[in-house]
C-alpha cells in the first residue's frame, strides 16, 4: 500500500501561504500593541491627573512642591523634567500607590510609560527601592530654572518666551492655566542625535510618532509629533512638550 502524503510542491506552497499570512498579520500586530501602549499611557497620567486634584483640594490648590532640595523636609529636590522631589514622591505614595507594596508597584508602575524601557531599566539597576524620583514622563509644574541642579534651559527658543512660566507654576487655575501640567517624554540625546533610548512612542525614523498630554482638568490629549515643539535644552539634552504657543 502506498501511503498518502504531502508533495514537495504543496509543502512549499502551504510555507508560503503561512509566510503571507504572517506578513499580513505582523503589521496589524504592531499597530494593535502601539495603540494598546498609547492608552495604557494616557490612563496612567489620568490617574495622575485625578491624584493631582485631589492633592491641591488639599493643599489650597497648589501642586506638590518640586523645588530645590531643603533640609530636613526634602531632601531630593525636583530637578529638569523628569526628576522629582520628596515630596512629589510623597504624593505619589500618597495618592497613586497607596496600599501597595513595593513589588506591586515596580510590577505595574504608574511611574513610567510601558515603553519607557531605558528608564525603567536605569531605575531598576540604580534606584531599586524607588526613592531618587525619576519618572518616565515630564511633570513639568513647580519647576525652578534658576536652580543649579538644573542643566535645561525652559526657554531656549524666542517662539517660546512662556516657556519658563508655564513649567514654574505652583497652584491650579492661575496663568497658563491651560497649559499642559504632564507629557509622556520626547527627548533625544543631542551627541548620538537619537531619540530612541529616551523617548516613548518612538515610530518610524527613530523619532517619536507624538506624546499623550495631561492638562489641569484631568482631560489628556494625544498630539502628532508634528504638533510638538522644543520646550527646553540643555546638558546635551533635547526635550518637547510645547504643543501650543497661546497658553
Amino acid at each position: 500500500m502506498r501511503r498518502k502524503a504531502f508533495t514537495l510542491v504543496e509543502l512549499l506552497v502551504v510555507i508560503g501561504i503561512i509566510a503571507l499570512l504572517i506578513s499580513i498579520l505582523l503589521p496589524a500586530l504592531s499597530k494593535v500593541r502601539t495603540q494598546a501602549v498609547k492608552v495604557q499611557c494616557a490612563a496612567q497620567l489620568r490617574q495622575w491627573g485625578a491624584g493631582l486634584t485631589m492633592y491641591a483640594s488639599f493643599n489650597r490648590g497648589s501642586f506638590p512642591y518640586n523645588g530645590p532640595a531643603i533640609a530636613n523636609w526634602c531632601p531630593n529636590g525636583g530637578k529638569d523634567l523628569s526628576w522629582t522631589s520628596t515630596i512629589v514622591q510623597k504624593f505619589v505614595e500618597d495618592y497613586l500607590t497607596k496600599n501597595k507594596s513595593l513589588a506591586e508597584v515596580r510590577k505595574n508602575n504608574v511611574l513610567f510609560c510601558p515603553d519607557q524601557i531605558y528608564h525603567r531599566d536605569a531605575t531598576e539597576k540604580s534606584d531599586p527601592t524607588l526613592v531618587k524620583g525619576l519618572v518616565g514622563y515630564f511633570y513639568l509644574p513647580h519647576r525652578v530654572a534658576k536652580d543649579p541642579a538644573n542643566i535645561l534651559n525652559y526657554a531656549p527658543l524666542p517662539s517660546n518666551p512662556d516657556g519658563v512660566g508655564w513649567v514654574q507654576k505652583k497652584k491650579f487655575a492661575q496663568e497658563f492655566r491651560m497649559a499642559p501640567i504632564m507629557s509622556d517624554m520626547m527627548q533625544m540625546v543631542v551627541a548620538q542625535n537619537a531619540w530612541n533610548y529616551e523617548s516613548s512612542h518612538v515610530g518610524k525614523g527613530n523619532v517619536p510618532s507624538g506624546g499623550n498630554f495631561l492638562f489641569e482638568d484631568g482631560h489628556v490629549k494625544w498630539y502628532d509629533w508634528a504638533d510638538v515643539k522644543i520646550g527646553a535644552n540643555g546638558g546635551g539634552f533635547e526635550c518637547r512638550y510645547n504643543v501650543s504657543l497661546n497658553w
